[in-house]
């Protein structure tokens, strides 16, 4: 080895402040993109939540899946229902309890978003051979294994069901969550 080729520890370093960029970066043009269609991001997660889970759900489950506090989850959905994106309904048997619901509209406008950004994507990888996206969705597949076997402790069975989950956190965060709360419910009372 010579003494201009990196470290081990210089590598891996190269490879966190990659990660860390793209995030920054993807951010940042996702944010963008938004703009275009007149929303911001805590607004559009709350609205692409609602849109997945296709179910009235309450501003708690909002509140645990999106990160957000309770009076900017309130104000996240008082735009979104000025914006006719999204409505706010009561419960039957307990007037306290707010469900929320994506409109027809807010189903239309997380389509269009989606598709936006997948196109964008595409275009993005079309430089790349189909043998270099498939390496690529490897590299990939194997961080996310990393991080999660970092978080689990588990089989390699669990590790696997644990990635077919995953898959669920994209289409629905909210049953995703629901899910996860019930593992630990059950973690707690083992």
């Amino acid at each position: 080895m010579t003494g201009l080729e990196p470290s081990r520890e210089e590598r891996v370093k190269a490879i966190h402040d990659a990660f860390i960029a793209l995030m920054w970066i993807s951010k940042r043009q996702f944010a963008h993109r938004l703009q275009a269609f007149g929303l911001t991001q805590p607004q559009f997660m709350t609205l692409a939540t609602l849109t997945a889970h296709r179910e009235a759900c309450t501003m708690s489950d909002l509140i645990h899946v999106t990160f957000q506090d309770a009076p900017t989850m309130t104000g996240v959905i008082d735009r979104l229902v000025k914006m006719k994106l999204v409505e706010r309904t009561r419960t039957e048997t307990d007037r306290r309890v707010v469900l929320v619901q994506a409109t027809p509209a807010g189903f239309e406008l997380v389509k269009q978003i989606e598709e936006q950004t997948l196109c964008d994507a595409t275009n993005g990888f079309a430089s790349l051979t189909d043998e270099e996206l498939s390496a690529l969705e490897q590299l990939l597949r194997f961080i996310l294994r990393m991080h999660l076997r970092r978080t689990l402790s588990s089989s390699e069975a669990d590790l696997e069901a644990e990635l077919e989950k995953l898959k669920l956190f994209g289409r629905d965060l909210i049953h995703y969550a629901k899910l996860e709360q019930d593992k630990m419910n059950s973690q707690e009372s083992s």
